[in-house]
């Protein structure tokens, strides 16, 4: 056995010699073989390692700083000629696009009918159907807030800018000024807006920026306003005031009337709190806008609401040029406070209550507006067009139209019904100055079988013999 053993282990290990010398005849081969192999594969591997780990895509440079729910915020190209959907919490890329049409010229609004369309950071706020408007804006119409602060601070003039639909296929740089989109596109960005709450920004051209940029953009703007907080909540009045520009204006004050009123308030209280929230800071066009929920708290009572804080740059540095703030609400009021002029306070002065006023001889009397008020409805009632229009002022704007296209666009609405009524309810009327008043009203408006039901606002001036109307602005209450 053990014999059988040792000869075929012999015979193994001479079997196994063999190949061995094979494999060694090899090797030479079989090194070229790798060699060969690693140098066609060196290129692919050397641009593997080249490219960034994690690398960040740009985004859109608008956008600084976006807390709380995240929202959709539109872009207008002009140069591209697109309106672009973001939703904020995922910039990347829009989630809606549109084709569109802008103003016939270059560059930014500056007065009007100059044929362009504004630049800047704008907000909607109406929408109108298609059965209120002339045929060229197509099935809705959705104003936005153009003039705003700046643009007004700036002496820019116009107005009547719309987001509107088309009857027409679209026509790149075909607008008045409008941005103009195909009807189905109108309808559906109307689904996705909220009123004097989704940001609207009008540039030349879409910017991209990297994270980087925006980053260090942010902590700039961050780190601006919560010095201004502060500053404000120590009373240091002197270091409050160094963050706005000394061509400030809010409120009817300048910054000289409005340091004079903060004074007066740190005076006032022991003790001031301010918080800030849901903070959104928005960029174009040389412009940051901040906006924010912001409480405002003494001793006596508590306030909040929105602040917008518009800021430019002055001497390489950002400053506050406007200031709004709309109040959401006061809590624990505990006494009248003087009347002291600010913003976030209630202002009462009982002075106005124990002393009489001198009757003053008014310039016009309020029945006769409401007579013209309602000479106006009867003629618009009667269709008769030639009365109708002598009750509109030369220089007459409604929903982007003229007094040219006013009448024109009434005398279709005439054509298509053959019966019309209009009844007039809670009539309001202010005297503005001692030739102009402003009347509000619900308006019921019966056309055949449409019936529709709003608020109508006019502003009328008198030239000395008659009133007409300069302004008509409508917003609806419901359809049926």
């Amino acid at each position: 056995m053990w014999k059988r053993y040792l000869t075929g282990s012999l015979h193994n290990k001479i079997r196994l010699s063999r190949r061995i010398g094979k494999l060694k005849n090899l090797v030479p081969f079989l090194s070229l073989f790798a060699f060969i192999l690693i140098l066609c594969n060196a290129p692919v591997y050397a641009t593997s390692v080249k490219q960034p780990i994690n690398q960040q895509q740009d985004l859109p440079a608008f956008f600084l700083e976006w807390q709380g729910s995240p929202d959709y915020a539109i872009v207008v190209d002009k140069s591209q000629q697109k309106v672009m959907v973001y939703r904020t919490d995922n910039l990347l890329a829009p989630e809606k696009v549109y084709q569109c049409s802008t103003g016939e010229n270059d560059g930014p609004k500056a007065k009007r009918n100059d044929r362009k369309t504004p630049e800047g950071i704008y907000f909607f706020t109406n929408s109108y159907l298609d059965e209120t408007l002339a045929p060229i804006y197509g099935s809705r119409a959705l104003p936005i807030n153009y003039p705003n602060v700046i643009d007004q601070m700036e002496g820019k003039e116009g107005y009547g800018i719309w987001f509107h639909g088309t009857n027409k296929p679209i026509i790149p740089n075909d607008t008045n000024g409008c941005v103009s989109l195909e009807n189905k596109d109108i309808e559906e960005l109307a689904t996705l807006i909220k009123m004097f709450d989704t940001p609207i920004i009008i540039s030349s051209r879409m910017e991209m920026v990297s994270p980087a940029d925006i980053q260090k953009a942010r902590q700039e703007m961050t780190g601006i306003i919560e010095n201004w907080r502060n500053a404000w909540q120590d009373k240091d009045i002197d270091q409050y005031m160094s963050f706005y520009n000394r061509n400030f204006t809010s409120g009817g004050k300048n910054w000289r009337q409005w340091k004079e009123n903060k004074s007066q308030l740190a005076k006032k209280f022991s003790k001031i709190t301010v918080e800030v929230d849901d903070l959104r800071l928005l960029t174009a066009n040389g412009v940051v806008l901040a906006t924010f929920k912001q409480t405002y708290g003494t001793p006596d009572f508590k306030s909040r609401g929105t602040k917008m804080l518009y800021l430019t740059k002055n001497s390489d540095q950002w400053k506050i040029a406007a200031e709004t703030f709309n109040l959401d609400k006061i809590e624990k009021i505990e006494k009248i406070i003087a009347d002291l002029g600010e913003s976030e306070t209630p202002t009462v002065d009982i002075r106005k209550a124990e002393t009489p006023a001198i009757e003053k001889q008014e310039a016009y009397s309020l029945q006769e507006v409401e007579d013209f008020i309602y000479s106006w409805k009867d003629a618009w009632e009667k269709e008769d067009l030639n009365k109708y229009i002598l009750c509109y002022d030369k220089d007459f704007q409604s929903r982007g139209m003229d007094l040219p296209e006013w009448e024109g666009h009434r005398k279709r609405l005439n054509e298509k019904y053959r019966s019309l009524k209009i009844e007039i309810s809670n009539l309001k009327i202010k005297r503005v100055s001692d030739n102009s008043a402003k009347a509000t009203f619900t308006q019921n408006y019966k056309a055949d079988n449409y019936k529709d039901v709003g608020n109508k606002e006019l502003l009328l001036v008198n030239d000395g013999k008659e009133w007409k109307i300069k302004e008509e602005e409508w917003t609806p209450i419901k359809k049926r």
